[in-house]
């Protein structure tokens, strides 16, 4: 059993919950590696729609196909031993993909592009790259599930399902209330918990209860890390916004706007304070010049 304190919210996952994390998370940190090197390989190659053609289709196969032999690998870690790497993208993954039809749909575009006030948009490739990325991302990604539909038909009893459609409900509803201060303070720890544990996996909620809630034992950042997302670029983004805060409230006094800051730091777990104590002091250095 893994525990998380998230400021009196217990949030518990047991052994089949944590096998499912990850698997997901395998996906997760592969699909951003993908995704962002196919973004990459069309940066220096696309620069027009023009050149659009199969080798970026091609490219984009072979890192899912990558993907679909890492599903390959874990089944067979669960022992199930039957399905190779063809039934297992035939049978279980192709019907997560979109990204050849998008494909297809983005060559048909260019081959339809023959009036010349279209010009504009041949050039203007970034769109349909960062689409294409996303695609892609989504490819990969989706693929844990199929992995999970493999195990449970197999009978595997040692990983829970990805979360469903009616769970993500639930959750997004007890957040919105959360939010919207519907909920009385002594029910929001656990309000929080099933929140959490009805879907552990939106970003948004856990930002929320940093910018909030604060995450003074960062078990919130810790929460963040196990399940594949890193918090700790929305703490710098909170830092800066309080530093700002305090340079604009122009208190004029250092002493009690270092005491503020550091607080703060405190207060949703930033690691760095030392790092923004240093930027407000040149700051007030220079507007004192």
């Amino acid at each position: 059993m893994i525990v998380f304190d998230i400021n009196g919210a217990m949030v518990k996952f047991d052994e089949q919950r944590d096998n499912y994390n990850t698997i997901r998370k395998i996906f997760l940190e592969y699909a951003q590696e993908a995704s962002e090197e196919f973004k990459k390989y069309c940066n220096e190659n696309l620069t027009t729609l023009r050149r659009l053609n199969d080798k970026y289709l091609v490219y984009a196969e072979k890192l899912v196909d990558e993907a679909v032999k890492k599903g390959v690998e874990i089944l067979v870690s669960y022992n199930v031993i039957v399905v190779d790497f063809n039934i297992f993208k035939e049978k279980y993954c192709e019907k997560y993909f979109d990204f050849k039809i998008i494909f297809n749909n983005a060559l048909k575009e260019k081959n339809s592009m023959k009036d010349k006030r279209n010009v504009s948009k041949l050039f203007d490739i970034k769109p349909l790259v960062d689409k294409l990325s996303r695609s892609l991302y989504r490819d990969c990604f989706n693929i844990h599930m199929a992995v999970i539909d493999a195990l449970l038909e197999f009978g595997v009893k040692d990983v829970e399902s990805y979360i469903d459609a009616e769970s993500i409900k639930q959750s997004n509803a007890l957040f919105n209330n959360y939010k919207d201060g519907f909920i009385s303070k002594p029910d929001s720890a656990k309000i929080v918990q099933k929140i959490i544990m009805a879907n552990p996996y939106r970003k948004d909620v856990y930002e929320y209860l940093v910018k909030e809630d604060g995450d003074f034992g960062r078990e919130i950042e810790r929460l963040t890390q196990y399940l594949g997302y890193d918090i700790r670029p929305y703490k710098e983004y909170l830092m800066d916004m309080y530093v700002q805060e305090l340079v604009d409230n122009d208190t004029r006094d250092l002493d009690i706007s270092r005491e503020k800051l550091q607080k703060y730091a405190k207060y949703i777990g930033c690691e760095n304070s030392l790092l923004y104590l240093t930027r407000i002091d040149a700051i007030y250095t220079f507007e004192n010049v």
